[in-house]
């Protein structure tokens, strides 16, 4: 499963354009892909009118899944396909509309079956919005080299 250190610039860019063209949720939350390195990636979010709850604050929902795409992203950057196993969110403060959340992703452990992760969503000021830790499985396949259609 472990894939050489020549090889890792190129498994991320794949990762990372496989993600990005098939995870539907990114285009419709109008979410940006800001960064991804081999265990890390920062995904960024406005929050508009779309994204408010009945209290007119971001939905926590659309916090959730901005962290769920940087902790895909980060756990699947080896080129090891994963999934979420476990996932836990703490809710800081709220966000409100026109708000620039940035989800910050960081491998905290990687196994050869498991990783931890935490994702710290941040508004623009730097303040913490949500804390987000999650367990991946890595799986015996290894990512798709091309993007699919």
């Amino acid at each position: 499963m472990n894939l050489n250190k020549h090889n890792s610039g190129n498994m991320v860019r794949f990762v990372r354009e496989h993600i990005e063209k098939r995870d539907r949720l990114i285009k419709l939350f109008g979410m940006k892909i800001e960064d991804v390195e081999p265990g890390k990636a920062e995904v960024s979010m406005i929050v508009t009118e779309e994204h408010l709850n009945a209290a007119s604050l971001c939905h926590g929902g659309a916090i959730f899944s901005l962290a769920d795409v940087a902790f895909a992203l980060a756990c699947n950057s080896h080129g090891v396909m994963a999934l979420a196993m476990e996932v836990s969110v703490n809710y800081l403060r709220p966000a409100q509309r026109g708000e620039t959340l940035r989800a910050i992703a960081t491998e905290e452990n990687l196994g050869k079956r498991t990783g931890l992760y935490v994702v710290r969503v941040l508004n623009e000021r730097g303040k913490g919005v949500a804390f987000f830790k999650a367990t991946a499985y890595r799986l015996d396949e290894q990512f798709p080299m091309k993007v699919v259609n």
